[in-house]
């Protein structure tokens, strides 16, 4: 009678580290949360992905008359002072990634709507947040929560 023996401790220890990888999240979520924001800053260099509706002639308008000679802004989309982009703030744990503005206006430039005294003025959507209205990560934060998640586990298969 052959017998064989398979010594499966390398397998079974390999199982008990992707457990605890499963269960201890937070490092993957903090490189999440730092990846979303880099896809902000992007979103903001390129004046969206896809790329975000033109500035109105009344706002070209106003920037013109406020700019005086100042090139600060000039007529780069949601970055006329620069507040939004500064104000993006990331949060992470065990089992959350989280990306947003303390901004009053974010909402209403993430999302498009109705705004101004009357709410009279049609605001566009601009989503600088890599998510659309419908809870959809953009295909770029798609692929890297995705990415960053198999790499925290094969990370901790292979220790």
């Amino acid at each position: 009678m052959s017998l064989v023996l398979v010594d499966d401790h390398q397998l079974r220890q390999a199982l008990k580290n992707l457990q605890a990888a499963g269960q201890d999240m937070k490092p993957a979520m903090r490189k999440i949360a730092q990846a979303m924001a880099l896809i902000v800053e992007d979103n903001f260099e390129a004046e969206g992905q896809p790329k975000w509706e033109a500035l109105s002639p009344v706002t070209i308008a106003l920037r013109t008359k406020a700019a005086k000679g100042k090139t600060e802004g000039g007529f780069r989309i949601l970055q006329d002072a620069g507040q939004l982009a500064g104000s993006i703030s990331t949060d992470y744990g065990a089992e959350h990634a989280t990306i947003g503005s303390n901004l009053f206006y974010a909402a209403i430039q993430q999302f498009g709507g109705m705004a101004g005294r009357g709410k009279k003025v049609e605001i566009p959507a601009r989503p600088f947040l890599p998510i659309n209205a419908d809870g959809k990560l953009q295909p770029e934060a798609s692929e890297e929560v995705l990415d960053t998640v198999m790499r925290h586990l094969r990370t901790a298969v292979s220790r």
